[in-house]
């Protein structure tokens, strides 16, 4: 793990997960730029909406770890106000996202379907780059294991699964399947609707692998399915997206034109 890149006398640190997190925000923009002019949108409408993407999205994802994590944060309340870049929800963060896009669109006279169209393939990429963050952070870990791939936590001595690497794998699998998938012009919100599945679905896995899934998150109104069928709450939203993007990509599917109909 390789969570400070370096730290000045002064005590400040420079953390791996911030630089990875800023480098994926970086990312999707220059993406989400080259992709625009084919939605019809102008690249400098990228520019100007990543601001309302990321903040909404950062306080977002923190607001619904420390809703998560509230028994720790309840006895700790000074720790509610870290700027480190610790305690993020990617499920947070999509949210808060879409949020802060839906309020800027009604300044900027963006069309909703349109701009998801032309982010969806660079959310994906920018989250996988996020777990690298994760890795070097020694957050979000697999589960203990003697593979050759295990990795150490901490200052610890036992090695755990790189979760955090397969969950980066399936994104940009998930990534390019739908940038092929692009090339047939799917109708406005096709793509956005098969980032949600895509992204729920790396998730679902994911959860497989990580450490502590069973034992967290068991209450609420969901604690007796989740008791039955070994899911994480974080897997129950993770099928949540799944039908949601399955559904929106569906809906927007191509209709055949009447002369094709056949009677």
């Amino acid at each position: 793990m390789f969570p400070v890149i370096f730290r000045l006398p002064n005590g400040f640190e420079l953390r791996s997960y911030g630089v990875l997190l800023v480098t994926a925000v970086l990312v999707a923009v220059w993406m989400g730029r080259l992709r625009a002019p084919r939605w019809g949108i102008a690249p400098e409408k990228v520019w100007d909406c990543a601001p309302w993407l990321v903040l909404p999205g950062v306080l977002a994802a923190r607001l619904a770890y420390i809703v998560q994590h509230w028994d720790f944060y309840s006895t700790n309340p000074q720790q509610l106000w870290s700027l480190r870049f610790e305690g993020l929800t990617s499920f947070g963060g999509l949210i808060g996202g879409i949020l802060g896009f839906s309020l800027w669109r009604r300044i900027a006279k963006v069309g909703f379907w349109e701009f998801m169209d032309v982010i969806a393939v660079p959310v994906l990429v920018a989250q996988a780059i996020g777990r690298i963050g994760c890795l070097l952070n020694g957050c979000c870990y697999g589960r203990p294991s003697d593979l050759w791939c295990a990795v150490p936590v901490g200052a610890g001595t036992e090695r755990h699964l790189p979760a955090q690497l397969v969950d980066t794998a399936l994104l940009l699998i998930g990534a390019w399947i739908l940038a092929r998938r692009e090339k047939a012009a799917p109708p406005f919100g096709a793509s956005f609707g098969a980032m949600l599945a895509v992204f729920g679905a790396s998730r679902f896995l994911y959860e497989f692998l990580r450490a502590g899934s069973e034992e967290e998150f068991r209450a609420g109104i969901v604690s007796s399915a989740v008791s039955y069928l070994g899911l994480t709450n974080a897997q129950w939203l993770s099928l949540a997206m799944v039908i949601l993007g399955a559904g929106i990509a569906w809906a927007r599917r191509p209709r055949p034109k009447a002369s094709e109909i056949s009677v």
